[in-house]
């Protein structure tokens, strides 16, 4: 079982906000947990060269009062397949980079009501980036997160927007693109997690799967195969802590 590490991110909501029963974190498809359409199964339309969009959702330990960047490790796992070869649609490190994107911003519906997130992220200078490794031939490390210039007051335990991650079909074979392998069943899990306070100070660190609006932090896609993505809750660290574990 794999060890999983979630240092938990905060926001403020202009109006009525929501909060999540205890503190995790979530990444679902077509709606923010809780609402209508959310589901931890997805399907990237190959044939038609669509994308399919994971979100990414988590719900803070403490309060943080100056929020200023939330980062993630998410690992792809193939249950089928050599991205070297038959699978290179998943080579989000050189091959099809652009086949991986993440937006900051909450989409428009699927994530206000009747649970609400806030839209952590929405303010002039912020944004999203994501970088990929290609770890094995079934497996590509995602670095993924969002940042903002400005501090972001959070509230202990408050429903927030963390990322969209998007995968897009349009460079498949099915589509007639080059790259192999879009329908393989794949698994997503976010390994880790840290908000990044403007002060440095400490958050408390959890486990994928502790209780939060989903199970886990953890998804299936084109019909993969569920696994267990459990973790356990680790100690508070501070951001460079956290960094030190990735070197």
């Amino acid at each position: 079982m794999k060890r999983l590490l979630l240092l938990l991110l905060g926001g403020m909501l202009c109006g009525a906000s929501a909060f999540a029963a205890a503190p995790g974190v979530d990444l679902s498809f077509n709606a923010c947990p809780l609402n209508a359409g959310s589901t931890q199964a997805g399907v990237i339309d190959c044939t038609g060269g669509g994308a399919l969009t994971a979100l990414v959702t988590f719900a803070p330990a403490e309060a943080i009062t100056d929020l200023i960047a939330f980062d993630t490790i998410v690992d792809v796992h193939l249950q089928a397949g050599d991205i070297g070869t038959d699978a290179n649609f998943w080579d989000f490190q050189a091959g099809n980079a652009s086949a991986v994107s993440a937006n900051h911003l909450k989409p428009a519906a699927g994530c206000n009501t009747p649970t609400a997130y806030a839209n952590t992220w929405n303010t002039p200078g912020a944004g999203a980036t994501v970088s990929a490794l290609v770890r094995s031939p079934r497996d590509v490390r995602l670095s993924a997160g969002s940042h903002r210039p400005d501090g972001f007051a959070a509230a202990a335990g408050q429903n927030l927007f963390g990322y969209q991650l998007t995968f897009d079909g349009s460079s498949s074979v099915e589509a007639g693109g080059s790259a192999s392998g879009c329908s393989v069943p794949t698994i997503v899990v976010v390994e880790s997690a840290a908000p990044r306070s403007g002060s440095g100070a400490p958050t408390t660190a959890f486990g994928n799967c502790s209780p939060s609006n989903n199970p886990e932090g953890c998804s299936a896609i084109n019909g993969a195969v569920p696994i267990e993505c459990c973790g356990l809750p680790v100690q508070r660290r501070t951001w460079s802590q956290l960094k030190s574990l990735y070197r």
